[in-house]
Formats: C-alpha cells, sequence, structure tokens
C-alpha cells in the first residue's frame, strides 16, 4: 500500500487544533523516523495512524527526507529549515526539530512533511532521538560572566545553554553551530570565549577557531554573512578541520525570482 504524506495530513494532522501542536509534531515525527531506531522516541506518543500496518510513505512535499540515510541528525531553532537540506542531500536523515516560532513551524511543515516541537526551554533533553551530529542556528545572548572563568553557570537563562545540556545529555559525534558575524566581538569577545570553553573544556569536544562565512562567496547570490562553530567528540579521532574554500557564483538573483508577480498577500 502506498500512502502520500499530503493525504496523511488532510485526514489526520489538519484535524488537530492549535492547542495540539505537541501531538501533531509527534505524528509527523514518527512518520519521518518510521522503521528506524529513532521510531521508538515517539511511537507511544503517536497517534494510532498509520500505526504498525505494513505501508510505504510517499512524501509529496519539496524537501523529501534521505532514502537510506547514512547518519542522523537533529535540527535545533529550525527557523523555516535553513540547515536542514544540506544535511539531507549528502544522506542525513533529521530525527528531532524543535522551532517556537508558529508561522516559521507552518513553512517548515510545508517544505519538509514535519512538525518542529516547540520552546526547546520545555524539551527534556532524554527524549530526544540518539543523533550523529546536532545542528542548532542559536540565538546570540549576553552572558553573566561576573569574574568567573565561564562555563555552565554562566550560560544558564540563555539559549546556548539549552545547547550545551542536549549535547551533554546526547553527546552526538560532531555539531554544527551558526549564529550572526556579532557574536565575534560581542560583550568584548567574552561571549564567545564563554561558549567556546563550554564546548572545549567542559564538554569535551574537539572545536577549531570559528570562522565568519559569507553566503556570497559559496554560489548563493546574498551577503550573509555568520559565523560558524564546528566540534567533534574525541574519539571520532578528528583534530583538524579546515572550513571549505570559496566556490564561483553561478546563480544569480535572476535566476531564482518567481516569473510571475507575487499576490501582495503574501507581503
Amino acid at each position: 500500500m502506498t500512502l502520500k504524506y499530503s493525504e496523511i495530513k488532510k485526514t489526520v494532522i489538519e484535524k488537530l487544533n492549535e492547542d495540539q501542536l505537541y501531538r501533531l509534531a509527534v505524528v509527523t515525527h514518527y512518520l519521518q523516523v518510521y522503521g528506524t531506531p529513532a521510531s521508538e522516541y515517539y511511537k507511544d506518543e503517536a497517534l494510532d495512524f498509520p500505526g504498525d500496518a505494513d505501508y510505504v510513505l510517499e512524501w509529496d512535499v519539496p524537501f523529501p527526507p534521505a532514502d537510506n540515510a547514512k547518519f542522523t541528525f537533529t535540527d535545533l531553532f529550525a527557523g523555516i529549515g535553513g540547515i536542514r537540506p544540506a544535511f539531507q542531500n549528502v544522506g542525513g536523515k533529521c530525527v528531532f526539530s524543535c522551532e517556537w516560532d508558529k508561522f516559521a513551524k507552518k513553512t517548515y511543515e510545508a517544505n519538509f512533511g514535519e512538525v518542529p516541537f516547540g520552546d526547546i526551554t520545555k524539551i527534556d533533553a532524554k527524549r530526544i532521538p540518539d543523533h550523529d551530529i546536532l545542528t542548532a542556528g542559536f540565538p546570540c545572548q549576553a552572558f553573566s560572566i561576573a569574574g568567573r572563568r565561564g562555563g555552565f553557570e554562566d550560560t544558564r537563562g540563555t539559549l546556548f545553554f539549552e545547547v550545551a545540556r542536549i549535547i551533554k545529555e546526547k553527546r552526538p559525534k560532531a555539531f554544527f553551530l551558526e549564529n550572526v558575524k556579532g557574536l565575534v566581538n560581542h560583550n568584548g569577545g567574552k561571549t564567545l570565549e564563554t561558549i567556546l570553553y563550554v564546548l572545549r573544556d567542559e564538554l569535551g569536544y574537539f572545536v577549531p577557531d570559528p570562522e565568519t562565512v559569507n553566503a556570497k562567496d559559496f554560489g548563493v547570490p546574498q551577503n550573509r554573512e555568520r559565523v560558524f562553530i564546528v566540534g567533534f567528540r574525541k574519539d571520532t579521532g578528528v583534530r583538524e578541520f579546515k572550513y571549505p574554500d570559496p566556490v564561483p557564483l553561478y546563480i544569480r538573483v535572476g535566476d531564482i525570482l518567481e516569473k510571475n508577480p507575487v499576490s501582495a498577500k503574501y507581503y
């Protein structure tokens, strides 16, 4: 039997109201990872559909999950899913996503067929499936350093702390963090210093110096600078890392604009 995701959405998911967003996230995550070890994290709470029946799910969404995935990853502070396609395109399967903005969640579901979970501060890290790579585009916030060296206590109450506690609990093989370039000089550089101290000294990951990367240097017609922080669990044996070299710009803005005018209601 073949089922289309859009049919499941129409008959089941769209019946759920705004108060049931958590259940909606559970069932779409369950469908994404059905048949994999990660499904056990959602099975008990998932709606009784499609159950344990033998079926093939056709993902009629723009960015369907990868077949025969080579690794697993999470998408924290997911937004509308800018990071996810890159990892899916190289064989990754997303086993958990979260985002608090309701409009971003709608776009994310339309793109990937998955509703992200909500407020990360309310998520029990033990309920997140095991994964190989953690990705997160966490917001930049000021830390309380109060003359101390830094560490978990300094980051409590900030959203980076949520990333750190999940890394501490799940111990992924690697992580990929993204932030605005202002993080480098935020609070006189002390914010980034605290982040690196937690990742390197308290969590024990190999973390090369972060690097600011501009999208326009990697084939995208947009001047968008972001700082990236990558890290590797020490038992992976990774001891060096080089950020990629720029690539030529092949796509221009005119290549991706809508051919017909977009209705003003979307502005």
